[in-house]
């Protein structure tokens, strides 16, 4: 089998998603750091919960997030049944191109690479 050539894009994309990732956690865990006070979170009938307030806002951001998918997930789901009807009903494949009609008359074509001619 032979190998194919690779470009050096996939690398580097990986390199700076690396990157990015590595920025997005030093700036969490300077947040982190920042914010380790102790701190009492008043909940219903008396009860308290006490944690440094980096995990309060974590849970804060990651209940925000459930609950945003959680409102969206049915017209998600919603949208992909219409799609899959409208795809059986016309019986249009995800990968089948269109094909031309058959009196359809070929545009020219350029033949020496420029569109004018010249």
């Amino acid at each position: 089998m032979l190998d194919r050539p690779r470009s050096d894009a996939p690398d580097t994309m990986r390199a700076f998603t690396w990157f990015v990732r590595l920025i997005l956690f030093l700036l969490l865990f300077g947040l982190a750091l920042n914010n380790l006070e102790p701190t009492v979170l008043h909940l219903l009938f008396g009860t308290q919960w006490r944690a440094p307030l980096f995990v309060l806002l974590l849970c804060a951001f990651a209940l925000g997030a459930l609950l945003g998918i959680a409102v969206m997930l049915p017209g998600w789901m919603r949208a992909r049944r219409l799609q899959r009807a409208v795809r059986s009903k016309t019986g249009i494949a995800e990968a089948a191109p269109a094909a031309a009609p058959a009196g359809a008359v070929e545009p020219p074509r350029v033949i020496d690479g420029t569109p004018d001619g010249v």
